[in-house]
């Protein structure tokens, strides 16, 4: 059960959530005394006495390690040749590009990644980690967790079901975002995508047979979950001259800029072929056995639902948001906590504004590029400094929106050294909008981050092994900040956005954990909204439910990791008081991340004692 605060403040707070959903979009950040929440108990790393780095430190095991390392990367990137291929840092140097397929899905396929980890867990067991260097032993520290989290979820292969079919983020969806997302740098690379779109039938075949395997056996699926994964096929069955990825193909072929007019007809032309004969019947196929699954009515529609649905909720969570969180019980508790510590906050604040009052727009009579620049410009005055590569903004045609989770980075034309940020025509049009996507995805979010990061060698493999809280987690609390520079709103402003959008997201978070680990319904939502928060709209509590029954998690993987960094900053407010550094701060979760929070905290102790 949801403890909530006084209902006084909930018909105020309700009117800012509504605004906000719409508005901002994004979770609050907060300076010194906003949203603060008491810091809980985390389990830390266990240590032993200091060791003496000199008296232990092995030349031949640290070589080793390193060794080991780079033949986990191999063996990782070996796996997916699309991942490799539209990786932000590029493919490495280092590795040949593997032949133009996309994953394998059928159980060989999983063996085989399950084998890469065992043998890494085999690996880093006849290492003594005191024989290494120290930034290699926090490494040690890393692979372990990553090892014993992929390993504690070996047994739970049959979800990946419910990943592959999402109507939000399935394969249908995701394929076509990876072929738009893959480099026209050279004849080679659209030879290459030419070759993929001949494998997507072989793709949607293996789904097609893991389906019939597991649909209705281990995995069931609701009629509208079938319904709805059905239609998200439906894009990509349009003819050639209504559909997203032929338009896209086109667009892209103008930035190789040797290319003859004749070779690009004749590219256009085996393009079009290919959607013909390949593309647009593989996702019809897959559409109508879609339909065909099998549909089971169950009492709950989330994961706990589904036979052992609980347990793959708790182990998915604890993997991917990386918290210091034992389980999702004390989780929840933690949401809960910061949700209480923002409503009193806020309750404080609506009770000192005007009952007519409205938040103003930030920045709001700067272009998009002069928008941009500030963000920049802002953000090197709390974070360490970098020198990234120049970033473009474009807007993504109407027509082809569907291939980008807008907004978003356009890293397509690795060679040219830049990287575009995109975003919808509609952002372009709403200056706070606009603000949100360029401070989540350029300064101080996303790109910031990984381009601070691109100089660190070990990021190509630290991207592989999947830390998504501390990277999504970075980007919330990245564009919470920029709500607090001299954008142009009042004080009283930017506190009311950073609350009320950080609450929104907590609720968001609290939804999910309830709708997939305890079992509530879409009926429960709406009671929820409506009895607590005066939000009866029946389309904010669909959206909230069913982006928990597509996504599981992906809204609390995202605020675990978002609270972790706000609660390591105020602890070290408080420890610091009047000699706090924030660009330090900042610069001790770049260089120690991405990595689990549990490993990080413990990092963070030492570095508030040193």
């Amino acid at each position: 059960m949801i403890h909530l605060p006084a209902r006084r403040f909930n018909r105020s707070l309700a009117l800012v959530l509504t605004a906000c959903s719409l508005f901002w979009c994004c979770p609050g950040c907060s300076r010194p005394g906003d949203e603060r929440s008491p810091l809980y108990s985390h389990p830390s790393q266990e240590s032993g006495p200091e060791e003496s780095s000199a008296a232990s430190f092995s030349p031949e095991i640290s070589a080793e390690f390193n060794q080991l390392k780079q033949e986990l990367y191999e063996d990782l990137s070996s796996l997916d040749y699309v991942a490799q291929l539209t990786a932000p840092f590029g493919p490495s140097p280092q590795l040949p590009l593997l032949n133009p397929a996309f994953p394998d899905l059928s159980e060989m396929g999983w063996d085989q990644r399950l084998e890469v980890i065992k043998s890494l867990k085999f690996q880093l067991g006849i290492i003594e980690p005191a024989s290494l260097a120290p930034a290699q032993r926090e490494f040690y520290e890393i692979l372990s967790f990553f090892a014993d989290k992929e390993l504690d979820m070996a047994s739970m292969k049959d979800f990946r079901l419910l990943h592959y079919l999402s109507p939000e983020s399935g394969l249908m969806v995701q394929i076509p975002r990876d072929l738009n997302a893959i480099p026209f740098n050279n004849r080679q690379n659209v030879e290459d995508y030419l070759l993929l779109l001949s494998d997507l039938p072989r793709l949607f075949k293996d789904l097609g047979d893991l389906c019939r395997e597991e649909a209705g056996v281990s995995i069931s699926f609701t009629s509208q979950w079938l319904q709805d994964a059905a239609s998200a096929c439906a894009p990509y069955c349009l003819t050639p001259e209504h559909n997203s990825l032929v338009f896209s193909f086109s667009r892209r072929l103008e930035g190789i800029g040797d290319l003859t007019q004749e070779e690009q007809e004749a590219y256009l032309a085996r393009n079009q072929e290919a959607m013909i004969q390949k593309v647009i019947p593989a996702y019809q196929k897959l559409s109508q056995e879609i339909r065909s699954l099998p549909a089971q009515s169950r009492p709950y529609e989330g994961l706990c639902g589904q036979k052992n649905g609980r347990e793959y909720y708790r182990l998915f969570i604890i993997r991917e948001s990386g918290t210091s969180y034992s389980d999702i019980h004390q989780l929840k508790q933690g949401i809960e906590e910061q949700l209480r510590q923002n409503t009193y906050t806020l309750d404080t604040l609506i009770n000192q504004l005007p009952l007519d009052s409205s938040q103003s727009s930030p920045a709001a009579m700067r272009s998009s590029t002069s928008l941009l620049s500030f963000l920049k410009e802002e953000t090197y005055h709390y974070f360490p400094s970098s020198s990234p590569d120049p970033l473009n903004m474009a807007i993504v045609p109407a027509e082809t929106e569907d291939l980008w989770k807008l907004p978003c980075l356009d890293y397509s034309f690795q060679d040219s050294g830049t990287a575009t940020l995109l975003i919808s025509q509609h952002m372009a049009e709403n200056h706070a909008l606009l603000y949100d996507a360029l401070s989540s995805v350029g300064f101080p979010g996303k790109y910031y981050r990984e381009s601070y990061l691109k100089s660190n060698p070990d990021m190509p493999l630290l991207s592989l092994l999947g830390f998504s809280g501390w990277e999504q987690g970075w980007d919330l609390y990245g564009r919470s900040c920029a709500i607090s520079y001299d954008n142009g709103l009042l004080p009283e402003e930017k506190q009311l956005a950073r609350l009320s959008l950080s609450s929104f997201l907590a609720i968001h978070a609290l939804i999910d954990i309830q709708v997939n680990y305890y079992g509530w319904g879409l009926e429960d939502v709406q009671g929820f909204l409506a009895e607590h928060y005066s939000l009866d709209e029946e389309g904010i509590a669909e959206t909230l439910y069913h982006s928990a029954i597509y996504s599981p998690g992906d809204s609390v993987i995202t605020y675990a990791g978002y609270l972790e960094i706000r609660q390591m900053k105020v602890q070290a407010i408080e420890h610091f008081g009047d000699r706090f550094d924030e660009s330090s701060f900042h610069q001790f979760l770049l260089e120690k991340g991405p990595a689990p929070f549990p490993l990080i905290r413990g990092w963070f102790s030492d570095w508030l004692s040193e």
